[in-house]
């Protein structure tokens, strides 16, 4: 059954979406570190969200995990969401140098199981570099989609034939 939001609920969601926009797009035009990493401070907010969710809707299983909020005075300020210890999305801030000036950046990198654990950068394009929530959750997204597929893999989770063999059809259907 598809529920269907009132119309007030769509009003307040589209409020909300862009007060949020305006905010988090004021963080992500100045690339100074204090700027930077409120921006970080709010994606952890975000991030602690969305595993809320998560472990509503999955229960115990898989384990989902946000690093604690770095610290202002750490070196590399980070934090990462683990999900069931093997696929992992790690946010940091790293300073680039352009004519001898600090410009700082959120670094976004993804590492799954099965990838040879090496990381890959990901994260909003340059030119519409616009953090949203939405483009946190889908990195986050992206994390259970490679745990899931870590199921079927070769890990002995893979539905075998006899598995497949034991369900009933509900219902006959000739293909001739």
């Amino acid at each position: 059954m598809v529920k269907h939001d009132t119309f007030a609920s769509r009003v307040q969601s589209l409020r909300d979406t862009w007060t949020e926009r305006r905010q988090v797009g004021r963080l992500t035009s100045a690339h100074d570190f204090d700027s930077q990493f409120r921006l970080l401070v709010t994606l952890h907010e975000w991030a602690l969200a969305a595993v809320a969710d998560i472990a509503e809707i999955y229960g115990e299983t898989p384990t989902v995990t946000v690093s604690p909020l770095p610290e202002l005075g750490e070196e590399t300020p980070a934090f990462s969401i683990i999900v069931d210890a093997l696929h992992s999305l790690t946010l940091s801030l790293a300073e680039r140098r352009r004519m001898g000036a600090p410009r700082w950046h959120l670094s976004i990198s993804i590492s799954a199981a099965g990838s040879a654990h090496s990381a890959a950068n990901a994260g909003p394009e340059r030119r519409n570099g616009q953090w949203t929530r939405t483009r946190l959750e889908d990195l986050i997204l992206s994390l259970l989609g490679a745990y899931e597929r870590s199921l079927s893999g070769d890990s002995g989770n893979r539905p075998t034939l006899q598995r497949l063999d034991s369900l009933q059809p509900t219902q006959e259907r000739n293909f001739a």
